[in-house]
């Protein structure tokens, strides 16, 4: 049993992983078990504010060659991650098989207080499935309106699935109280106006310059500079999420991965065509009648053809004898070429064919 958190946010360079791995640390520094799955496909962000790069991920334990503790990273400065990589983006694509084997895997796994789940940035299919199966979402923006935009469509898409949960909103980047505070005004007025979910604010994130100093050192924030602004943010956060435990409840990890793969089968993989049934020997009969009709049919269409081929050059013909006939009117001051009077033309197609036919 774990409380299950998904970190998530509707577009990219937020700060997501950032409060992802912090949060954790800071977690685990009040005494709490935790284990951070990294599901960000796009730059492996944990693995830079890090400095590690494990060689094995979730693909190696769908496809049954390690177990989640042979590719885990034990006790990093008290917590434990998991590499997803590109086995998260082959979730979806999962047979019943590898499910059986992912779920296996993670039933092996010792007891956490806390799992949290790094997700990409937008709304793609595996993003909403860890979504949709945790009690609790936490999701980053900050006070630009395209953040804001995005964090709104995500909420979107959620309210479309019933997401029936509380959303908790971090701030960012914050530069001032002000803007962080309209920043969340204006996206929770949105929200109650168009939307049935409901959203409710967990805390902010100050700007700091030591953050962008403890990326490039490759070490996280948190423990690099614990009593910097951005650091004392996150220990609210933490506080505060301490605080409500139980109002949201733990969940086992094997029914949060049934959940997980059940929405992704339910709303993304194709429906499979039922096989064609043989039909009834008395029902193949109209069938077999309608194969043998169809040399029948080829030929009537080529004596269309044909009789449309004969009245084209019949066409051309008349058209060819009307032009031998035209006759050039007199001018004044001319003389007239030395042209027979042209007799009388009969138009009457009928006529024409029987005097042709002679």
């Amino acid at each position: 049993m774990a409380r299950i958190i998904t970190v998530t946010s509707g577009k990219g360079g937020v700060g997501k992983t950032s409060i992802s791995l912090n949060l954790s640390l800071s977690l685990a520094s009040e005494g709490f078990k935790v284990c951070l799955f990294d599901a960000d496909l796009g730059l492996a962000n944990v693995n830079i504010l890090t400095g590690i790069y494990p060689k094995k991920d979730l693909e190696s334990v769908i496809s049954g060659q390690f177990s989640l503790n042979d590719i885990m990273i034990k006790n990093y400065q008290g917590i434990d991650i998991i590499p997803g990589s590109s086995g998260v983006e082959k979730i979806a694509d999962l047979t019943q098989t590898q499910t059986g084997t992912l779920i296996s895997a993670f039933l092996d796994l010792e007891d956490y207080d806390y799992f949290i789940f790094d997700t990409s940035a937008g709304i793609s299919s595996q993003v909403l499935s860890f979504c949709m199966a945790s009690h609790e979402i936490i999701l980053v923006a900050t006070c630009e309106p395209t953040s804001l935009t995005d964090a709104y469509s995500m909420l979107k898409v959620l309210s479309k699935y019933q997401y029936d949960c509380p959303v908790k909103v971090v701030i960012n980047q914050v530069t001032s109280g002000k803007s962080a505070q309209r920043a969340y005004a204006g996206l929770k007025e949105t929200v109650k106006k168009f939307l049935p979910i409901k959203v409710e604010p967990l805390g902010i994130v100050a700007s700091d310059k030591n953050v962008r100093a403890a990326v490039i050192s490759q070490t996280p924030f948190f423990l690099l500079f614990p009593d910097t602004i951005a650091s004392k943010c996150i220990k609210t956060i933490t506080d505060k999420l301490i605080n409500k435990a139980g109002q949201t409840g733990d969940m086992p990890l094997e029914i949060f991965w049934d959940k997980c793969l059940s929405f992704l089968e339910t709303h993304y993989k194709p429906k499979k065509e039922p096989a064609p049934q043989k039909e009834p020997v008395e029902e193949t009969a109209p069938v077999q009648e309608k194969k043998e009709n169809h040399p029948q049919i080829e030929k009537a269409l080529l004596h269309i053809e044909l009789k449309l081929s004969s009245l084209i050059k019949e066409v051309g013909d008349i058209k060819r004898f009307l032009e031998a006939h035209t006759f050039i009117p007199k001018k004044d001051n001319e003389k007239a070429l030395a042209l027979p009077e042209p007799k009388e033309i009969s138009l009457d197609f009928e006529s024409w064919l029987k005097r042709n036919s002679k």
